[in-house]
């Protein structure tokens, strides 16, 4: 039987109904915000430190099958290799992009501890991924073009945080 005199409270003490703690109407951050925010970043950059290369390693054994016979595949192409024997720009772009589709499958639903999404995203330029963490919600699907090292993202002038494995 359950005690009808006692009150439960299912809120922050102090906050008043239709006032937010860390934003303003105008959807900026106000101080405390911002230092909520700064905390939850450094918390996942500590966290992607830890735990980065054992996701990022995982992920490829787990994909290593069908990325090798995407390889195969992609490299059967005759525009896979340049004329001065390199592989191409292209090729490279795609077997990033191939290798991110398939590691993103296989960490869907990880979480970093502030809820960001864990995501894969094509390095530009060098056979590889990073390792980002994407608020919910967000379109990694705009970075199809991938990204440099610098973590600008290729032919956008938006800068992505990131933590490279």
């Amino acid at each position: 039987m359950e005690n009808r005199n006692v009150i439960i409270h299912h809120g922050i003490l102090g906050q008043k109904w239709g006032v937010r703690r860390y934003q303003n109407e105008d959807g900026t951050l106000t101080k405390a915000g911002v230092r909520h925010q700064r905390a939850l970043e450094k918390k996942d950059t500590r966290w992607a430190k830890r735990h980065g290369e054992k996701i990022t390693s995982r992920a490829k054994a787990k994909s290593a099958k069908e990325l090798k016979a995407y390889q195969k595949e992609l490299l059967g192409g005759s525009n896979a290799v340049t004329k001065a024997g390199r592989l191409s720009s292209a090729t490279i772009l795609a077997y990033n992009t191939k290798m991110a589709s398939l590691m993103n499958e296989k960490v869907s639903g990880l979480k970093s501890p502030s809820g960001r999404n864990v995501q894969f995203v094509a390095k530009r330029g060098e056979i590889g991924v990073f390792m980002a963490l994407a608020d919910q919600g967000y379109n990694i699907s705009q970075l199809k073009n991938g990204i440099y090292d610098s973590g600008k993202v290729a032919y956008k002038k938006t800068v992505i945080d990131k933590v490279e494995t």
